[in-house]
């Protein structure tokens, strides 16, 4: 039997058949429009760009002096406990005050309070210099001048990251927080490599004499920034409903709360490795300064390919599976990094290990700016960023274990127990999503 087909039929077939041809083109636009340059699309808002060059900068000094401190730490003492110390004293003010941040940040001006914290912290570098000029520099000093140091910063990390969202529109945010993260990370990769060829050129000293003028030139580029006004400035109201307002949101968060606790969790038992590397340089691997400086540049180099692969395609991904994939990879890739003899074969375990690192921390940020309410979103910052106040916790477990067991076999525990807890977390937010 022939087949008639009407001109309506024949139109509708004809629409179906240029519709899939228009989806198949805008499917290709759309992969375009991932490519490379998709990577640094928010750098084509002026604010956002001028944020992320001085935060850039401000973070390349501190990388730059980070590996100093650890440096002449170990230099002093000889002894993985005095690291995990100074680790506590670094993050101790940041637990404390970092809560409190939020409250702050939601009530008065971001870019005011980034601008201060910017100048403030170069008063401790600069107590440093003096005590180091006059050749009388002890461990109790680096203690007492963290604690310092850390308590002017307490409030960056909160302030710098709710004040992405007022710099790109909503659309932007997943590539601005991305974008954000690589920047760091290039300051993570390239400070600490340059901070070890400094230590042979022009000393401690002069490490922190670089840290000191980054942090006044980044708090100078800060003045021209204009952030969004959407969001007006809070009267005064009470301070402890305020306080509680923030984490009884969290609470009833699912995803941003176990995002949180998996936060806390690399933070007591991940993060804080970093500041054992000097063991693993001198006793393991047997490298000086200079290979100091590759172990701690690994981690950031490793961020950046995966940051830039987030600022690219994250959208396509599931993200509560994208956290749970990182946060149970980067335990394994730490393990395997304490158990390895051989420098290069160590520096690929760290880039793997700040891969995963760095992209959980960016995911997390990114579902808080998406979920939370502009109104609650310093606080919201704010507790997820306790981690890095737990890292006080963190330096002196992680420091008791290598003291104890050895650097190698310590740090090998403490992954491990974050591998176990953080798959525990997600195996019972899957179960309750279903």
């Amino acid at each position: 039997m022939p087949i008639f087909i009407s001109p309506r039929e024949e139109g509708r077939s004809f629409s179906k058949a240029s519709e899939r041809t228009i989806n198949s083109r805008l499917r290709i636009d759309a992969w375009k429009e991932t490519q490379p340059i998709r990577i640094f699309h928010s750098l084509r808002y002026r604010d956002y760009a001028l944020f992320w060059i001085t935060d850039l900068l401000g973070s390349l000094g501190h990388f730059v002096q980070e590996v100093a401190l650890f440096w002449i730490t170990y230099e002093i003492t000889r002894s993985a406990m005095a690291l995990g110390v100074l680790g506590l004293c670094s993050a101790a003010p940041r637990l404390i005050l970092g809560a409190l941040s939020g409250v702050w940040v939601d009530r008065y001006d971001r870019k005011l309070l980034l601008i201060l914290v910017q100048f403030a912290s170069a008063i401790p570098i600069a107590i440093f210099l003096a005590i180091y000029a006059f050749g009388t520099l002890a461990f109790w000093h680096l203690l007492v001048l963290e604690v310092l140091f850390g308590s002017i910063r307490a409030i960056n990390p909160s302030a710098a990251q709710s004040i992405l969202a007022e710099l790109v529109p909503r659309e932007d945010v997943m590539n601005a927080v991305s974008l954000y993260t690589v920047g760091f990370n290039i300051a993570r990769t390239a400070g600490p490599s340059l901070g070890g060829v400094l230590i042979l050129w022009i000393g401690t000293g002069g490490c922190y004499a670089a840290f000191a003028a980054t942090l006044l030139l980044s708090g100078a580029g800060m003045l021209f920034i204009r952030p969004n006004k959407e969001r007006t400035v809070k009267q005064e109201q009470n301070f402890s409903r305020e306080f509680k307002e923030g984490f009884r949101y969290v609470w009833h968060a699912p995803l941003i709360l176990s995002s949180i606790i998996a936060a806390y969790t690399f933070a007591v038992f991940i993060v804080t490795y970093q500041s054992f590397l000097p063991v693993f340089a001198k006793e393991v691997l047997q490298v000086g300064p200079e290979g100091l400086g590759v172990l701690m540049a690994a981690p950031g180099l490793g961020g950046i390919a995966s940051l830039s692969l987030l600022a690219s395609v994250g959208e396509r991904w599931n993200r509560a599976t994208l956290l749970w994939v990182m946060t149970t990879t980067t335990p394994i890739f730490l393990i395997l990094f304490c158990l390895s003899p051989i420098f290069w074969l160590s520096v690929l375990l760290l880039a793997l290990v700040g891969a995963g690192q760095v992209s959980f921390r960016t995911i997390s940020r990114v579902i808080i700016q998406m979920e939370a309410p502009r109104n609650l979103m310093g606080r919201v910052m704010s507790v997820f960023n306790l981690d890095q106040g737990m890292r006080s916790v963190g330096s002196v477990v992680m420091g008791a274990c290598a003291t104890i067991l050895g650097a190698p076999l310590g740090l090998a525990l403490t992954a491990a127990t974050s591998l176990i807890i953080t798959t525990m977390l997600f195996y019972r937010l899957l179960a309750r999503k279903h």
